[in-house]
């Protein structure tokens, strides 16, 4: 049930001050995601090149990338000014640093509650777009460092970066294009935007993803430019651009929309315009706020969603070949509110057992066809081994994989993962079930939707009503190349 798995954390330049040095590890870890067991860990995670594989199918993820997609859940924290003036975008009436004062903010309380709850990586809003910058930046002195709050001897970015290193979470980063309070339409606010991106990424590495948002941003900073700065900073730093700025080099993408709501055909290529590169390896994030639509900031009068919506989003995001990025704000205490907290314990609870017993792991498999390499046996799709993958013949571009159980099975999900080190190449699929020596070929699943779609890629997870079975198949029925798959699983 578990693989060896490589990773990679590098600096990648000499930085002063960089506080972390270059190191190449070797864990043996859990299926990514799984029960979250393996929650939590910061590493670049990638599989070791399977000797005679079939070739990947280009554009293909980088290891970084790779590493980003397998962490499925990412939190956000939205915290600044906008926190104690009530509103979402800042009150400039009142929107002085004296505002910010949080009477108990412990960073280590965020990092607890989100890692138990299988979160393996957290944003920090580190300045929206009021311009307030949570660390004491040297470029202004619209900080923390003229704040009340530790009498301007406070850095929120530190307390943050440091409780997650500690815990072994990914850090990342949001960093607002757009500035209220150094005029982002100001002759020299790329070079100030630079030095604070560079101020960043050189004092609190690693940092494994930076988001450049595309709301009222400047279009006439160089944005390519501006990747390229956070690349040579930190090698692995992933950059997500708002399609408003999406720029060559950025690396991540905006899913369209902030309700949770990805679909069977989400890929993680960019082959359709997005106001960004094309044809490349370019996965889709999905920011949703535990606070409700277009609520980032916490306001006492808002609620929390509910944790049927949570499961619900969880199946539309993760379940659909993207990254879930749930918003959890801290409140003027510096602390997560109740409610939030309480949707957090539910979600683990949750979250902690939606995969612990996948009823067909290890069970008898057949394919319809082989790669003539040893290696790529039917069995290594129910192995749980995201580093081990069932591959069809040399040749093919459809395949059946059928699993059958010495006894019935009953289940209410299905989830279907593919090795994306050799890209996306499903482009049509469905499973079929088979009930009292009868095979349906057209099962549904609870929304009364056929189980059959065209991306499978990171993940594809599907909900039934409680469904007894005697054996399952997965059909192939149309791929780029070679159909490969790295798990099949029932729960």
């Amino acid at each position: 049930m578990t693989g060896w798995i490589w990773f990679l954390l590098t600096c990648g330049v000499a930085l002063s001050g960089c506080g972390w040095r270059d190191s190449v590890l070797a864990v043996r870890g859990d299926d990514a995601g799984a029960s979250g067991a393996d929650a939590g860990s910061a590493t670049i995670e990638t599989c070791p090149a399977a000797p005679g594989a079939p070739s990947a199918v280009a554009p293909a993820p980088t290891p970084a990338q790779i590493a980003f997609q397998r962490t499925e859940l990412t939190a956000y924290l939205h915290f600044g000014l906008n926190t104690f003036d009530g509103t979402e975008y800042g009150d400039p009436a009142v929107d002085t640093p004296s505002l910010f004062n949080p009477t108990n903010l412990d960073a280590s309380e965020w990092v607890v509650a989100l890692k138990d709850a299988g979160f393996r990586q957290a944003k920090l809003v580190v300045k929206h777009a009021t311009g307030f910058c949570l660390w004491p930046s040297a470029y202004t002195d619209y900080s923390v460092k003229n704040s009340p709050w530790k009498n301007g001897q406070g850095d929120v970015v530190r307390d943050f970066t440091d409780a997650m290193h500690a815990a072994g979470m990914r850090v990342a980063f949001y960093l607002s294009p757009h500035d209220d309070h150094y005029p982002s339409s100001s002759a020299d606010y790329e070079t100030y935007f630079r030095n604070q991106l560079t101020e960043l990424l050189t004092n609190y590495g690693p940092v494994y993803q930076i988001e450049f948002n595309g709301y009222q941003a400047p279009t006439s900073l160089d944005w390519a430019g501006i990747v390229q700065l956070a690349h040579q900073l930190q090698p692995q730093v992933l950059v997500y651009m708002g399609p408003e700025i999406a720029a060559t080099g950025a690396n991540l993408r905006y899913l369209g929309d902030q309700n949770g709501q990805a679909s069977r055909s989400t890929s993680s290529i960019a082959n359709v315009p997005n106001g960004g590169p094309a044809n490349v390896w370019y996965p889709a994030e999905a920011p949703v706020s535990d606070r409700g639509l277009n609520t980032w900031f916490w306001h006492p009068a808002n609620s929390v969603i509910s944790f049927t919506d949570l499961q619900s989003t969880y199946f539309t995001t993760v379940g659909m070949n993207a990254t879930l990025i749930l918003n959890v704000p801290p409140a003027t205490t510096g602390q997560f509110d109740t409610p939030d907290v309480d949707l957090l314990r539910q979600f683990a609870a949750w979250y902690g057992s939606l995969y612990a017993t996948d009823l067909i792991h290890g069970q008898p498999v057949s394919a319809d066809s082989t790669w003539a390499n040893p290696g790529f046996e039917a069995s290594k799709a129910l192995d749980g081994d995201l580093c081990t993958y069932w591959a069809a013949a040399a040749g093919q571009k459809a395949g059946r994989l059928e699993v059958a159980p010495p006894a019935s099975v009953t289940f209410g999900v299905i989830s279907i993962r593919e090795p994306i080190e050799l890209g996306e190449r499903t482009t049509s699929y469905h499973i079929e079930i088979k009930q009292n020596g009868t095979w349906n070929k057209s099962p549904t699943d609870v929304t009364g939707a056929t189980i059959a779609g065209t991306v499978i890629g990171q993940r594809q997870l599907w909900q039934l009503p409680p469904t007894t079975a005697e054996a399952v198949a997965l059909v192939i029925d149309a791929a780029h190349d070679v159909p490969a798959i790295a798990e099949l699983g029932v729960y």
